[in-house]
């Protein structure tokens, strides 16, 4: 995953930054031929204003010069100089005075067309293209334009020529590219460096921060292979993180574990316990039956052994009949009946009808029911049942006073179960509606398989209401059912 993300990274980095360079580039050489346009049209108008100068006065001292004309003859030695002293300003051609210098080239085109073309070093151009836009120039405009000559480019600016105000032809002055192909070889050489450079530095830095962020994620990937192999006490960083998403990850990952781990325990638990509640009871009945079968005991003694073995296979029916609801209540296979219910009359046969149990020989029982008849709607059956669940519990737990408290609230209708016995420990709260979750407490005097909660919880939900644990204390417990009413 590193090498992957680090590479793909340095790659997108890598063509960005050559993209960049190029436009860099083109930029550079585009700003550079711009500034020479700029720098030749400056010369142009230069040459121009010089030029239109000489004009005005050739036409001053020679009054027979038509206005408007254009004076282009050349000095047989250009190079030549002129003595004030002994010319007139009427031999003085204005192309001595607007001469292009070095490898300048400069061509005049009048207000017919016509073109001559000038040049301080003498050599001749006359293959040079001619300027395609002098037309816009007599209209007072400026030119640039570009062409090729001796197999050099050349840059070319045209700028009007004026007198008195009016345009009496175009000045083009042209110049060739300079050679600064090293230049230029150098300049993509240091900008390929610099790319290079960056992209390093980027892949560097990518490298280094893909891997501080692999890293906590390598180690839960081996932590993941850990829980897969059954060890689900994986060792993980403790030490806290910057970035955000990692801590959550790590901590949902060290609930996982704590989860399964305790899972795991209830799974062992589960086993062990249902193998002793089948077990004991199961041996005692082969204890009794043999004996009665071995005629060890006889008459009222032998019925009483028979007895006592129908109450134990009830009770392992009950444990196993327990075990299939819960199941079917989870997978959505048992469905409520729901009926109208008086409640006030269920739950007053039911705590009659758990007093005359040997179980709750020394628990009383006691109802708080309002005047008025409470109408709820639910199964009947599971009511009951839900209730027999809670008040075994309670008696269970050694408790030697039980309250059934029944009353309406808005549309719910609530029935809370209170006891006066040793209560659940803080530690065991979260997880008593868990499945076959059996606790470690001392409040039972008696274990079960841990199903009587969370199937009285999920019988409750099947009929609209919910079945909570409202308060408990080393001094008792309450637990509140709510119902819909009618």
């Amino acid at each position: 995953m590193l090498r992957f993300w680090t590479w793909r990274y340095a790659l997108i980095l890598f063509i960005t930054l050559l993209i960049v360079s190029l436009i860099v580039g083109v930029w550079i050489t585009s700003n550079a031929n711009r500034q020479s346009y700029e720098v030749l049209q400056a010369r142009a108008e230069q040459l121009a204003d010089s030029y239109a100068r000489v004009m005005t006065l050739y036409q001053l001292s020679s009054p027979a010069q038509t206005q408007g004309s254009i004076r282009t003859e050349v000095r047989a030695d250009p190079a030549a100089k002129v003595s004030p002293s002994t010319t007139s300003v009427s031999s003085i051609s204005p192309i001595e005075v607007a001469r292009p210098l070095g490898d300048e080239m400069m061509q005049i085109v009048n207000r017919q067309g016509n073109l001559d073309t000038y040049s301080s070093s003498g050599a001749q151009y006359n293959n040079a293209e001619r300027p395609g836009g002098y037309a816009a120039v007599l209209k007072g405009q400026t030119d640039r334009e570009s062409f090729s000559l001796n197999d050099r480019t050349w840059l070319r600016v045209g700028v009007p020529l004026m007198d008195r105000g009016s345009v009496i032809g175009a000045l083009y002055l042209s110049t060739p590219t300079p050679d600064n192909a090293e230049q230029t070889r150098q300049t993509y050489v240091i900008a390929v460096l610099i790319t290079l450079g960056l992209a390093l530095g980027g892949w560097t830095a990518i490298y280094l921060l893909l891997r501080k962020l692999t890293r906590p994620l390598r180690q839960l990937a081996n932590a993941a292979l850990q829980v897969a192999d059954g060890h689900y006490a994986p060792v993980l960083p403790v030490a806290p993180m910057k970035e955000r998403e990692l801590m959550q990850l790590f901590t949902s990952f060290n609930e996982m574990t704590s989860r399964l781990r305790q899972l795991e325990q209830m799974r062992t638990d589960l086993l062990a316990g249902v193998s002793h509640e089948l077990r004991t009871p199961l041996t005692s009945i082969r204890g009794m039956v043999q004996a009665v079968h071995g005629k060890v005991v006889t008459g009222g003694e032998a019925n009483e052994f028979l007895e006592i073995s129908l109450e134990e296979t009830k009770r392992m029916q009950k444990m196993i009949d327990d075990m299939l609801e819960f199941s079917s209540l989870e997978a959505g296979a048992v469905h409520s009946e729901r009926t109208t219910v008086d409640l006030s009359r269920l739950v007053t046969h039911l705590t009659q009808q758990l007093s005359s149990l040997p179980v709750c020989a020394n628990v009383r029982v006691e109802t708080v029911l309002p005047a008025q008849t409470i109408r709820l709607l639910a199964d009947q059956g599971q009511l009951k049942q839900m209730l027999m669940n809670l008040i075994m519990n309670s008696t269970a737990a050694g408790s030697t006073s039980i309250t059934v408290h029944a009353y309406p609230l808005g549309s719910m209708i609530h029935v809370d179960v209170k006891d006066n016995g040793s209560g659940i420990r803080e530690s065991e709260v979260p997880h008593i509606f868990e499945r076959y979750y059996r606790g470690d407490s001392r409040r039972k005097k008696k274990q079960g398989l841990g199903l009587g909660l969370p199937l009285s919880r999920l019988l409750a939900q099947a009929n609209g209401g919910e079945l909570a644990l409202q308060e408990t204390s080393p001094k008792g417990t309450v637990f509140k059912l709510t119902l819909p009413a009618v």
